[in-house]
């Protein structure tokens, strides 16, 4: 019995696969992608494709904020859009923060009505998400993404239960990077390639290195949090 169930933990490892959380171009590769839409553009709806949909503060000035409301609340209703994102808060740019906030807030409602995940763009707003987060009391997860806080940072952030999506940036072995990825729990992690050429697979091993831990496990680690984050939707291949 024993010797049977070693054999259907080997099957099950070896039909793990590499998930990548956020990326704007779809890899001509084997596994699990979270191709990043805009809302402004008319959404492809290919159902063999998982999304995640959403209105980034960056645009909120180019385009009429209810009319790209009411288009995300459409496209989130469907299954292979598996959150909502990316969106949030970016002190770098012109836009008000409180114009950001009401429009962040309106994909928040959104997420927490189709119980999918949010995906973060945070520039410098940490503290503003965190205290929206408190006020909201919410139970979604919610994703940093192309996460590059540091270690004091981290640990705040960790206080309120986020999860947090490591990009190519940690392969230039910043201390800061380093030490936040040593500090941040296996269940709160995921990777991605964001808009970088680079391969998934090559961050997920670099941060294997980091971590001291065989690629093999972190990549069933990640693939495991996906299906349990992602439940919810279907998972396309």
């Amino acid at each position: 019995m024993l010797r049977v169930f070693h054999w259907l933990e080997f099957g099950l490892a070896c039909n793990m696969e590499f998930v990548n959380i956020h990326t704007h171009h779809q890899a001509a590769v084997a596994g699990i992608q979270l191709v990043n839409h805009q809302i402004q553009f008319e959404f492809p709806e290919r159902q063999e494709q998982n999304y995640s949909v959403g209105f980034h503060p960056w645009d909120i000035k180019a385009f009429e904020q209810d009319q790209m409301i009411e288009k995300l609340a459409k496209v989130a209703q469907y299954k292979n859009v598996l959150a909502i994102g990316e969106c949030g808060l970016d002190r770098a740019i012109d836009t008000s923060v409180e114009l950001q906030e009401q429009v962040f807030i309106r994909q928040i409602e959104l997420a927490e009505k189709h119980q999918k995940p949010l995906v973060i763009h945070a520039v410098k707003t940490y503290p503003d998400i965190i205290k929206i987060k408190k006020d909201r009391k919410v139970e979604i997860p919610w994703i940093l993404h192309g996460y590059q806080g540091n270690l004091q940072t981290t640990k705040q952030l960790l206080n309120h239960n986020f999860h947090f999506s490591f990009g190519a940036r940690i392969l230039k072995n910043e201390n800061k990077l380093v030490q936040s990825l040593k500090e941040i729990p296996f269940d709160k992690l995921f990777f991605e390639t964001d808009e970088s050429s680079e391969k998934i697979e090559t961050i997920y091993t670099f941060a294997a290195q980091i971590l001291e831990i065989d690629s093999r496990d972190l990549k069933e680690t990640i693939w495991k949090n996906y299906q349990r984050i992602f439940e919810h939707g279907e998972v396309a291949r």
